[in-house]
């Protein structure tokens, strides 16, 4: 009799043993699972966006060959009618480094006193002299890249 008593006993433990090793393998299956759900979404992120850098670079590539380029900016920005992306001549120095286009810089750079060239849309010697100008008058570091500071400044020129 205590032989089929310890016996059951033991099978019982046993047997509890065993469903507590199953429920913890469950979770680790689950998370296993997972990871390579998450591995398999990120390979397709990452694929979408080796495309829309070929789609950027073929654009670009478009808008040079008419002449123009697309002046980057490292500030986000929120698209409207008047920040809408900038294009302008190539500009080898890159000067401009908020979403603004070169024409708006010349208006408030005309509105400042500061511009007498044409309203062109393209940044020349004049409209970079005029940027270096403004920035001595208004306390700006005066390096003739248009950034925040700059423009926050220039913006208020503008006559709307």
């Amino acid at each position: 009799m205590k032989f089929r008593l310890l016996l059951v006993v033991l099978s019982i433990v046993m047997l509890t043993g065993c469903a507590t090793t199953q429920n913890k393998v469950a979770p680790v299956n689950q998370i296993q699972n997972q990871v390579v759900d998450l591995e398999q979404r990120m390979e397709e992120q990452e694929k979408e966006i080796v495309d829309l850098k070929y789609e950027v670079k073929d654009l670009t590539s478009k808008l040079e060959s008419k002449g123009q380029m697309i002046v980057e900016t490292s500030e986000p920005y929120a698209y409207s009618a008047k920040s809408a992306p900038v294009v302008s001549v190539s500009d080898s120095n890159e000067m401009i480094r908020v979403a603004v286009a070169p024409s708006e810089i010349q208006k408030a750079l005309k509105g400042a006193g500061l511009y007498e060239g044409k309203i062109d849309g393209r940044i020349g010697p004049k409209t970079k002299a005029a940027v270096v100008e403004f920035q001595r008058k208004h306390g700006l570091k005066a390096d003739g890249v248009i950034g925040q500071k700059t423009w926050a400044e220039m913006k208020t020129y503008l006559s709307e």
